[in-house]
């Protein structure tokens, strides 16, 4: 009798440590788990400031302005408002929009603002570019 509740004793306590095994084990997984989440968030927080920061003017001098601008396509399929300075080279704020709608960068494209073309080495002032204005991306064909 003695021998079988030592055996009992020595079954429960492996049946315990099976549990905490067990428990440990799903814990794991679940530190997993979270680890891959929190890796997930670090990646878009990581995208979302660069893309902030790409975004923001900075170091504004005399003489310099915000300027917002909207761009659209003639298909409708680019809808992006932009800020930048009057003294911005027009060709700087066109790479972003290519950027961010990378189908018109195989295209021969040209850009109008009030039915004028810009001059996409020529500043905002000098294309005579002003807050508010849209531009249109067109498409040769």
């Amino acid at each position: 009798m003695e021998q079988l509740s030592n055996e009992q004793k020595k079954v429960k306590e492996l049946n315990d440590k099976i549990k905490l095994y067990e428990n440990n084990n799903n814990n794991n997984n679940k530190i997993k788990e979270l680890e891959e989440i929190i890796k997930s968030l670090k990646s878009q927080i990581y995208d979302l400031k660069n893309k902030t920061n790409n975004d923001k003017i900075t170091n504004i001098k005399a003489g310099e302005e915000i300027v917002a601008l909207f761009f659209t396509s003639i298909n409708q399929d680019v809808h992006r408002p932009i800020s930048c300075k009057n003294t911005d080279t027009f060709v700087r704020i066109e790479e972003k929009i290519y950027n961010e709608y990378p189908q018109y960068k195989d295209l021969n494209t040209y850009l109008t603002v009030n039915g004028n073309v810009i001059k996409r080495f020529k500043t905002l002032d000098e294309n005579k570019i002003k807050d508010g204005n849209t531009i249109i991306i067109n498409v040769y064909e």
